[in-house]
């Protein structure tokens, strides 16, 4: 038996054609930056996070981005096969490992385009502290709507066929 249509109200159609142009958005951003510098939005986080926290463990990454230990580590092996982090020991425990840019990564991240969310998040500073909490309140509400509270954050925004971090 197929589904029933619902009959959507105006307001209802504009909130999904919203919904809509975000994703169409993210997904275009995501396809651009592949193009222009070789890598996925998760991938250039990730590099950034190294950056930020270097040398740094996949543990300390994961937690910076909000995603899983197993997706960091998937990630960093394949920024490893690129040439554009090295592992690091870690004191005499060889078990423990950290990682550091190479000078092949300082130079794509030097080139490559701000992640989607932080040109997002320059504009979003500049709005009013009421306008950002009914932001807020919305988009808690349609993930509500949509069931997806408890999935994964991903560490920028991008498609969700970029989370694996691969091309």
């Amino acid at each position: 038996m197929p589904p029933e249509r619902l009959d959507m109200t105006g307001l209802e159609e504009e909130i999904l054609t919203s919904i809509r142009r975000i994703v169409r958005a993210i997904e275009l951003y995501s396809h651009s930056l592949v193009s222009q510098v070789g890598l996925t939005s998760p991938q250039l986080s990730v590099l950034k996070s190294v950056a930020r926290l270097s040398p740094a463990t996949p543990t300390a990454i994961a937690r910076q981005l909000s995603l899983s230990q197993p997706t960091v580590s998937g990630i960093l092996e394949r920024l490893q096969g690129k040439n554009l982090v090295q592992r690091v020991a870690t004191g005499g425990d060889k078990r423990m490992h950290s990682y550091a840019l190479t000078d092949q990564a300082q130079l794509q991240m030097a080139s490559s385009p701000p992640l989607l969310q932080e040109s997002f998040l320059q504009r979003l500073s500049q709005l009013q502290d009421w306008e950002r909490s009914m932001l807020l309140s919305a988009l808690q509400r349609v993930a509500n709507l949509m069931d997806v509270e408890t999935l994964e954050a991903q560490p920028s925004l991008n498609s969700a066929a970029e989370l694996d971090g691969k091309p």
